[in-house]
């Protein structure tokens, strides 16, 4: 007659297993994490190489989009902007879709990669606001050096930079990111949508959170998190 397993026995299995999986798990969840890095920043890259190419076209960089009901940035706020889908730069979507394009954030699902530039603004129905420009608050000195602190950076354009291409970055495109949260960052601003472009809001491997950034400065370099 064969001698079944103990209790006891049974419970140091099930411990051992579990031990394994804590350490396999995480280990996967960071392998995984690190794959959609890499797709989403050459993702970021497709859309930087499209917007430079709507530029050569139309002398100047797509309006941003900021006609979002909730105005929440894990909704619609900031999307890409529909003449880089409309203008085949970009893949198209049905029109019955919220998203303007196919390109979809990896961390955002259901919504696009998120652009911000300087210039002209949408505020409703795909009509360019005549009277509102489009802003980024950008730390001073950068990129050499970088800062949230609201006294150590200004929104562009301003008085003493009135053209876009005078900023010292003339757009940007990011993700969420892994682990977004709005809570995350309104302990980092407050209420003020001063982001993406400090650094210290850009994900790192150490903290595992922040954006996934690309972005064009004003002497056609492209930085960003990657």
């Amino acid at each position: 007659m064969k001698k079944g397993f103990t209790l006891i026995e049974l419970l140091v299995v099930i411990f051992i297993i579990a031990f394994l999986m804590g350490i396999i798990l995480p280990s996967l969840s960071r392998a995984r994490e690190q794959t959609m890095l890499v797709v989403v920043n050459a993702e970021l890259r497709q859309i930087g190489i499209a917007l430079d190419s709507y530029f050569d076209d139309n002398q100047k960089y797509p309006p941003t989009q900021e006609d979002c009901i909730s105005g929440r940035l894990i909704d619609h706020l900031y999307q890409l902007p529909k003449v880089l889908a409309t203008g085949k730069y970009l893949p198209f979507t049905s029109r019955t879709e919220a998203m303007s394009t196919i390109m979809e954030d990896r961390f955002n699902r259901g919504h696009t990669y998120k652009y911000r530039s300087l210039g002209e603004v949408i505020k409703d129905r795909d009509i360019i606001d005549n009277w509102i420009k489009a802003k980024l608050w950008i730390p001073d000195k950068f990129p050499a050096s970088s800062s949230i602190s609201p006294d150590e950076g200004k929104w562009y354009p301003n008085e003493s930079c009135s053209h876009p291409l005078h900023s010292p970055v003339t757009w940007v495109i990011f993700s969420l990111g892994p682990k977004f949260s709005e809570k995350w960052l309104e302990e980092k601003l407050g209420f003020e949508n001063r982001y993406p472009v400090p650094k210290e809001l850009w994900y790192t491997p150490k903290q595992r959170r922040g954006f996934i950034v690309r972005m064009r400065l004003k002497d056609d370099i492209q930085i960003g998190s990657f």
